[in-house]
């Protein structure tokens, strides 16, 4: 008896199941469009153009103070949790603003760092770090993701220090590029400048590393530091799989 009430109850739960799980996949595709279709019609009045007029600089400048050129580039950013795409794009590393232009390509804004998650463009995804010593992080500040693996993170702090001079009878300012690397493990933050600072994060795997390293004929040097330390990065994440 007890056979045939559970053959009985199968035959009608499955179909409620199925049903139900239907019905969860069309409302997710239902607000889904929905956010689309908001996202279309009110793209000109987005969060990410509240922010004020970027005010460019007056001086004479040898070099600029952006991060890949003082050009607009195409991108997206994750705002408030919500990821804006198509974005008109430029990051001034000196004052740390990222800039939008307008939907009419007439007016650079800079927006609310506070609200920015994440951005991407030129090639490069910036993810919003809080200071916090006990992940060993003492800068807030966006952070270039060079390699994001499983197990670990290869981050580059990008800075440009303004250095005025007078030449002749005019102010001059100059750019100096002061980048910080990092990579991340077990949840901490090292900074590294070096190739001995990367082997003593990876100490655990160092034998092994070093072998891996050897086979690939790879060394790391200061010419090639961050090309060099973002593959044994990458070769440290395959061995700890």
């Amino acid at each position: 008896m007890k056979f045939f009430l559970f053959i009985f109850a199968t035959l009608f739960l499955k179909p409620a199941f199925s049903q139900s799980t239907q019905n969860d996949t069309l409302k997710n595709m239902q607000l889904k469009n929905a956010i689309g279709v908001y996202d279309r019609y009110n793209a000109d009045n987005a969060p990410v153009y509240n922010g004020q007029e970027y005010l460019y600089y007056t001086f004479k400048m040898e070099g600029d103070p952006f991060f890949g050129g003082a050009e607009f580039s195409n991108g997206w950013v994750s705002y408030s949790g919500r990821k804006y795409i198509s974005l008109l794009l430029m990051y001034d590393i000196v004052r740390n603003q990222l800039i939008v232009l307008s939907p009419d390509k007439k007016i650079p804004i800079v927006m609310h760092n506070e609200f920015i998650d994440s951005f991407s463009f030129a090639g490069h995804t910036f993810i919003a770090l809080k200071e916090d010593h006990t992940q060993n992080l003492y800068n807030t500040g966006f952070y270039d993701l060079l390699y994001n693996g499983s197990h670990v993170q290869f981050l580059e702090r990008h800075l440009k220090a303004a250095n005025p001079r007078i030449v002749g009878t005019i102010m001059t300012t100059s750019f100096e590029e002061k980048d910080r690397y990092y990579i991340y493990k077990n949840g901490l933050y090292y900074l590294v400048t070096g190739k001995k600072d990367v082997f003593r994060v990876f100490n655990d795997k160092i034998h092994d590393l070093k072998k891996l390293m050897r086979q690939n004929h790879l060394k790391m040097r200061h010419k090639n530091f961050e090309s060099a330390a973002i593959k044994v990065t990458a070769l440290y994440d395959q061995l700890t799989h």
